[in-house]
């Protein structure tokens, strides 16, 4: 009797074994398989944002009839890097615009990286040409600021910079939860 009792108890303390072990699987598979939907899903966000910058869209300089808004649309990309096309926040919507919009700005798409990297470089420690930047992205909010997202070339390290009107540049970590370092820069 003793001997059934404990291979009862032996068969039942494997038995919950294996469900620990197969529940604990199954839910770290479930896990990769929604880190690898996320990964692709930020891929093709990215090759969107890519494809969005560097699509063949450009002004058109005479409106038709049919469509009265077409002057405002970009028809026809005129540069592959995207430069010359800015994607503006404004509340809760977002345009694409010429570049020419902002010249008339003392920080416009022409010359954002030139605060960035003075900031980057200003900064202890600082080396801007171990960053990659992404495009800029200009905000409405208040005067006008430019948001440019950043990775470490090596691919460790995430950066995001706000570079204000006043030629003050922001720099933040990856999430923007801590903020790295505040250069206020001013351009010859």
């Amino acid at each position: 009797m003793s001997k059934l009792l404990s291979t009862i108890t032996i068969i039942a303390i494997l038995g919950i074994l294996v469900a620990v072990g197969f529940f604990g699987y199954t839910k770290y598979q479930e896990v990769e398989l929604r880190k690898d939907k996320l990964q692709a899903q930020q891929k093709e966000n990215n090759d969107n944002n890519s494809n969005a910058q560097a699509s063949t869209d450009t002004e058109n300089e005479s409106p038709s009839q049919d469509n009265p808004t077409s002057q405002e649309t970009p028809q026809k990309q005129e540069s592959n890097d995207g430069s010359e096309w800015v994607k503006v926040h404004k509340g809760g919507s977002t345009r694409i615009a010429n570049k020419q919009e902002f010249s008339n700005l003392k920080v416009n798409r022409d010359n954002v990286f030139d605060y960035v990297i003075a900031a980057v470089n200003q900064t202890d420690g600082g080396d801007a040409s171990l960053i990659k930047f992404q495009q800029p992205k200009y905000s409405e909010q208040g005067d006008g600021i430019w948001q440019i997202a950043a990775n470490n070339k090596s691919g460790r390290g995430a950066y995001n910079f706000i570079v204000e009107q006043d030629g003050t540049v922001n720099i933040w970590n990856g999430p923007m939860n801590e903020k790295i370092d505040e250069q206020k820069v001013t351009l010859p």
